[in-house]
């Protein structure tokens, strides 16, 4: 079977594919043949070396913290799946998705929505599960509130919108003018064209700003907060972490985004996607021997929607 890794930290030409041997699943997981991988700016984030800070890999190591497939083994007799059986998964920081087979934790993984393909399904995990648990673990949404994104059109941000106005807010999303047609898609009720208007300028306040592309900061964006509010970036930089220590003290609290990898987090989204309330943009596909290829796309950070690696098994 094939795979893609990294033996050191560099640019995207340090991926390539190799071979490798399938393990059985253990007791408690189940092998996935997978069918997509969904691609993250954090992939080529700590590919680089840049995040060494939050987790420093242990190499040669699979990049790839999402994917869809088809459940072909399990290591549990009373196991709460069976082959054939379609899922999707954001997978712990050790395991790589752009891989053909991997084996996963029963418990990260949730029942593919029946109304997507394989492709959208990959996408949705981790983009999904950091814009859920942003909004919700952190800034405590509430129907009524106002709620600005930045970075809409990339994939946090797309998924972001979607779920803010799953829980009735007023959602303004900050993108490129190119990209405006694209978050209204989505549901934003506001946009603001980054290259006409500084959003951190703006006279009006906001419950929740999410920094989904991890560009702007607390200091640029305090103005635009209200009284009690809250701002969260993706990127929970050393600084922003520090700052969290005092958010009992204050009423602007800040925090930065730890994803988990968590199905019933998972089936919630299921379940807005059965409702046709989430949806996945996606710009472009690749093959598994185009993931160099993909990282370079990624890397300029004009990504509209998401990308994914589909297997040709």
């Amino acid at each position: 079977m094939k795979k893609v890794i990294y033996e050191k930290y560099g640019d995207a030409d340090v991926l390539k594919v190799t071979d490798f041997e399938i393990n059985e699943p253990a007791e408690g997981e189940v092998l996935v043949k997978i069918m997509a991988a969904g691609i993250n700016p954090v992939d080529y984030k700590i590919r680089s070396g840049a995040l060494k800070f939050i987790y420093r890999a242990k190499l040669p190591r699979t990049p790839g913290g999402e994917i869809s497939g088809i459940v072909e083994k399990t290591g549990s007799k009373q196991s709460a799946f069976k082959p054939g059986d379609k899922v999707y998964a954001m997978l712990p920081i050790s395991v790589g998705g752009y891989s053909e087979f991997v084996n996963v934790k029963e418990d990260l993984l949730s029942l593919m929505p029946e109304n997507i393909s394989f492709n959208e399904a990959a996408v949705i995990p981790l983009a999904g599960l950091t814009a859920l648990q942003a909004l919700r673990d952190k800034g405590n949404i509430n129907p009524g509130m106002k709620v600005l994104i930045n970075g809409g059109s990339g994939g946090v941000g797309m998924f972001a919108i979607q779920i803010a106005k799953a829980f009735d807010t007023e959602v303004t999303a900050v993108c490129s003018g190119k990209n405006i047609s694209f978050v209204k898609s989505f549901g934003a009720d506001h946009v603001i064209d980054y290259e006409k208007d500084d959003f951190t300028k703006s006279e009006n306040k906001y419950d929740i700003v999410l920094d989904a592309v991890a560009k702007s900061s607390f200091g640029k964006c305090k103005k635009i907060l209200a009284d009690k509010s809250a701002f969260i970036t993706t990127i929970p930089s050393p600084p922003v972490m520090l700052r969290q220590i005092i958010n009992p003290m204050v009423n602007k609290k800040v925090f930065g985004i730890l994803t988990k990898p968590l199905s019933k987090d998972l089936d919630f989204l299921t379940e807005l996607i059965a409702q046709g309330k989430l949806k996945a943009g996606i710009e472009e596909v690749y093959s598994l021997e185009e993931a160099a290829k993909a990282h370079k796309h990624i890397e300029t950070g004009r990504v509209k929607g998401k990308l994914v690696i589909e297997m040709k098994h």
